[in-house]
């Protein structure tokens, strides 16, 4: 759960961009396609199926980086445009190219506003990003950036959906109680406490302990958790 638009890299989350200060707006866009595309196609993160439809496109309008992180950050921002460049590119190409991913494709990206399923939360690739450094200090280091992206989201089979939809089809809606946890609830529904991690993974919840008394989550169906626990190994 985070309160600050935080963007990272579904492979390595580690490798993330946290603003200090939120958008501006955040404009999201959707468009019928020409035609429908044929059965079986993968469902989009917030939405349902791309049946008809075009993947979304995202627009986020001044988002704010302040302090000594901020060159960094917009490093990370412009490195996901070229990520074949640099040392870090280099490493992460060697990386996928070694569990078969296109090297030179951009990284899938987990774009997070507010809590799992009831706040934001999309998987969606960077197609342009304009950083506009407004304050520089007496060293040359930036300070202050302000930055605008424009993603197109992209189908995964772990994606969300619409968090005001009630989930994918097949999905559980459970409301967390006081003496509850993950694992208690992944024993609870699946008999294997080790689902939790699953439960965790399609929730978008980096911490399993942040979970409160009240949040929902959502379970997966038992055919999906098979195919996601085969996908996490």
């Amino acid at each position: 759960m985070t309160d600050r638009l935080k963007i990272f890299k579904a492979l390595m989350p580690a490798e993330f961009v946290l603003f200090d200060h939120n958008p501006e707006k955040i404009t999201v866009v959707r468009k019928q396609a020409g035609s429908a595309p044929a059965a079986g196609s993968t469902a989009g993160t917030l939405g349902a199926m791309f049946h008809g439809t075009d993947p979304m496109e995202l627009t986020i309008t001044k988002a704010r980086l302040i302090g000594p992180e901020c060159k960094p950050m917009c490093d990370n921002l412009l490195n996901w445009l070229a990520p074949a460049s640099g040392i870090l590119g280099a490493v992460s190409s060697a990386i996928m190219s070694a569990i078969g991913l296109e090297a030179a494709r951009p990284p899938d990206l987990i774009v997070q506003w507010g809590p799992p399923v009831a706040g934001f939360m999309v998987t969606a690739q960077l197609v342009s990003c304009t950083i506009d450094y407004v304050r520089i200090g007496t060293d040359g280091i930036p300070l202050h950036a302000e930055c605008t992206l424009k993603l197109k989201e992209t189908p995964t089979p772990l994606s969300m959906t619409n968090p005001t939809s009630g989930g994918r089809p097949g999905r559980n809606r459970h409301v967390v109680h006081s003496d509850e946890s993950l694992m208690s609830i992944a024993t609870q529904t699946f008999g294997n406490p080790n689902a939790w991690r699953v439960i965790a993974d399609i929730n978008g919840i980096d911490d399993p302990a942040s979970i409160r008394p009240g949040d929902v989550v959502y379970l997966p169906a038992r055919s999906e958790l098979r195919g996601l626990s085969e996908a996490m190994r």
